[in-house]
């Protein structure tokens, strides 16, 4: 990585690589994760699921399961002992008399074995009558198409969500004057670009949980999820008037996508319900492949102008989403392509962008890093090129012009308007990325590769992409500095109380960095509470890369609070004021006096804490950007793609960890990212509605000792977000990725790609070649 720091403080922690607080744990084998956990007296679920993607189920008999020794409850549609819904807005029970897709839930079994539990599946017979599916937005709009629910006419989901949208739903971006804006454009370009292939994030770890009934509305859930706030909102608006205690360990990574795993725990909580005994659920990876979340269908077609400066004039155009058989909260997700939409092309005026959302019978489709921004920059982002193409600008040049600026305006997936007050130095951070790659040797023009060798040429590409959510959602936390009761040698400590869950980020780990800072102790001797909602103040979790500015100002604010009152104490102690007053090692120290100190564990009333509390109020006035630059190799005779190199550019603001930004970065090659662009995509059987692509055996993506060398420019600006000036990343480290190596692949082949994703028979009939 090469950075250029601006006005970077020297700190004591921040900044600098730190092990992780769980680094040994998990080296050695002894982090403790769902699947290691049991409870007295568990017992273990199994789903018995959908084969077809829409049907009538015209009977079911669970006699022979129910006679399997060590069965202890079936719960189909027949006997549910609550009607539990599923979906943000609800549209459909838990189990139905209809399946809607390929996996759904037909019955709960819980046994006291796994085998058992599985057994018992395979003894429950089930009839249908087949229905008509549909498996794209476009199909599912059709006038004449099957109807999938009541809630939804026309397959139509609900514009925009009060939850998302306080003042009123919003999904569309309607500003301007579009036809003047066309009028002055000078080059204009239209099409329709898919990314509809609806790839999974996998991560390695699948989703799972345990649940049980505590008594009345009461619950507990064990869970693999990255965000225990999510989870107990999400499963308080399923289960009525219920009180969720939601718990989690550490989780086997995530990538956004194991966030409420709501059909996971309704089950879960339906059988610990039925059974008055808890419940594990751990779904296999053909059932994480095939009945888990992934991500959303998008097809766009649109226009744009562009005027000979490389200014973009005018977007129109129409988003259709498919969000699967379950429609859960996914207007979040539009709400935030459609702002990312106006991040990157802030210069822009004029606009109508419109959105629809389809329920379909596909697998649903929901959260996955990225947040609905991947889905529209991977088609809008394409269409740019064609416009850019047309006017042969240099796409590093257009991206710089139009990119968001301080003082630009975009409205939010609030529906409100914000004013942007970040970073000065984003164009910087793109060019520097250009650089390492080789940009202005390398970028001969549109649709020419910069190298031939025989049959094997090479071509570049770039995208660009920023997100306002890195600061969204409320947050609290308590910071405690804990005296030593004895007083011994061990002075005293710091406790952190905030509900973080470890998924691979080292976010719990940058928590106690940042309280170590502002009380300047050492790192050692901070630790954070376990994570769970029910004894720690309120956080919404790891999501929309988040929890640097939302946690960090929390805590940041807490330390401070409990900083300031051990002055306070201490300025009694010293009669001294407060400000010729500083701290050390849980020592406070006169400034011009060092050696005139007192412990901490001294100043506070007897044996109590000395206790801070901070909170964030979310906001979306800063956002961030990533620019990825990619260098392709694709054989003209076969069609194959050799990722070769990645370069990413960024201005983070002050760096936390370095190891930490390092894999977040490159982490953006994964999880359904860049290679959904080569090779990842679910294969639907459209005569059966089930997945061609149901094992990784399968299902294509890439390991670890064939990832590209990646390098980036990394920027500190000090980014006026909470005390340590810094912003996340993680959540588009990547997002961009896709739409550059089609720029590349188009490129290296003399011809443009438009299909997601560039598989080799996508290239050579991009050729003429097939």
């Amino acid at each position: 990585m090469k950075y250029r720091d601006i006005r970077q403080p020297n700190y004591r922690h921040v900044g600098n690589y730190t092990p992780r607080k769980e680094a040994k744990e998990i080296v050695t084998g002894k982090a403790l994760f769902l699947d290691d956990f049991s409870l007295p007296q568990m017992l273990y679920g199994k789903i018995k699921r959908s084969p077809y993607p829409h049907a009538k189920i015209t009977s079911i008999d669970t006699d022979k399961a129910l006679k399997l020794e060590g069965v202890r409850a079936v719960i189909t549609h027949k006997n549910m002992p609550q009607a539990w819904g599923l979906g943000l807005p609800v549209h459909r029970l838990l189990m139905e008399a209809k399946v809607y897709h390929v996996g759904d839930v037909v019955a709960l079994i819980a046994a006291d074995t796994l085998e058992i539990a599985t057994e018992a599946v395979s003894l429950i017979e089930v009839e249908y009558e087949e229905l008509e599916p549909v498996f794209s937005a476009e199909e599912a709009f059709m006038e004449g198409a099957p109807q999938l629910y009541d809630r939804f006419p026309g397959n139509h989901v609900d514009n925009g969500i009060k939850y998302f949208q306080p003042d009123g739903p919003w999904w569309q971006i309607i500003k301007g004057d579009v036809e003047k804006g066309f009028s002055e454009a000078d080059f204009i370009a239209s099409d329709k670009i898919k990314f509809d292939k609806m790839p999974a994030p996998l991560a390695p770890e699948t989703p799972c949980c345990i649940s049980r009934h505590d008594g009345g509305d009461e619950y507990t859930v064990w869970a693999s999820s990255q965000s225990a706030h999510i989870m107990k909102l999400m499963a308080e608006g399923r289960i009525p008037n219920s009180n969720v205690s939601v718990k989690t360990f550490n989780v086997g990574g995530s990538y956004g996508n194991k966030q409420s795993l709501m059909t996971t725990v309704l089950s879960s909580c339906m059988l610990a319900l039925q059974t008055q005994r808890p419940v594990k659920i751990v779904l296999t990876k053909p059932e994480q492949l095939t009945s888990y979340e992934v991500r959303l269908g998008s097809t766009i077609t649109a226009k744009i102008g562009m005027n000979k400066e490389g200014f973009v004039t005018a977007v129109e155009g129409d988003w259709l989403v498919d969000t699967g058989a379950i429609a859960d909260s996914v207007q979040g997700q539009v709400g935030v392509g459609l702002g990312e939409a106006q991040i990157v092309l802030a210069k822009c005026k004029n606009w109508f962008m419109d959105s629809h959302i389809a329920v379909t019978n596909r697998q649903a489709a929901g959260i996955v890093r990225g947040y609905g921004g991947q889905e529209l920059n991977s088609c809008l982002e394409r269409l740019l090129c064609a416009v850019m193409k047309e006017g042969n600008f240099d796409p590093l040049d257009v991206f710089k012009k139009n990119y968001i600026s301080p003082g630009d305006m975009f409205t939010w997936r609030d529906g409100r308007t914000w004013k942007s007050r970040s970073s000065l130095f984003f164009k910087e951070s793109m060019q520097g990325a250009a650089d390492l790659i080789g940009w202005s040797l390398k970028w001969k023009g549109w649709n020419k590769p910069f190298a031939v060798n025989g049959s094997k040429a090479r071509g570049v590409g770039m995208g660009v992409i920023g997100n306002a959510d890195i600061s969204e959602d409320n947050t609290e936390a308590i910071v405690r500095i804990v005296p030593d009761l004895v007083g011994g040698k061990r002075a005293s400590t710091c406790i952190i109380e905030c509900d973080i869950t470890e998924s691979g980020m080292g976010t719990r780990s940058n928590a106690c960095k940042i309280a170590a800072e502002v009380l300047n102790v050492p790192y050692e001797k901070v630790s954070i509470t376990e994570p769970g909602t029910k004894f720690n103040p309120s956080n919404y979790g790891l999501c929309g890369s988040r929890g640097v500015i939302t946690t960090g100002k929390a805590i940041s604010n807490a330390a401070m609070e409990a900083k300031k009152k051990a002055l306070d104490y201490a300025s009694l102690y010293f009669k001294r004021s407060a400000d010729q007053l500083d701290t050390k090692d849980f020592m406070v120290y006169v400034r011009d006096t060092p050696n005139l100190s007192v412990p901490m564990f001294k100043l506070g009333p007897k044996e109590l804490s000395i206790v801070g509390y901070g909170k964030h109020m979310e906001m979306f006035d800063i956002p961030s950007c990533m620019a990825v630059f990619v260098e392709v190799e694709v054989d003209l005779d076969t069609g194959h793609i050799a990722l070769c190199r990645i370069c990413g550019g960024a201005d983070i603001g002050q760096i936390i960890d370095i190891k930490a930004l390092e894999m977040q970065i490159e982490g953006g090659i994964g999880s359904a990212c860049v290679d959904t662009a080569i090779f990842e995509e679910n294969i639907l059987d459209r005569a059966t509605g089930r997945l061609l692509s149901s094992s990784l055996i399968d299902y294509k993506w890439r390991p670890f000792n064939e990832f590209p060398a990646y390098d980036s420019y990394i920027m500190e600006s000090q980014i006026d977000s909470f005390m340590f000036k810094a912003l996340g990343i993680g959540e588009i480290s990547g997002a961009a990725g896709a739409s550059a190596v089609l720029m590349a692949v188009s490129n290296a082949i003399g011809a443009d790609v438009k299909e997601y994703p560039a598989t080799p028979s996508v290239v050579l009939k991009a050729m003429g070649k097939i």
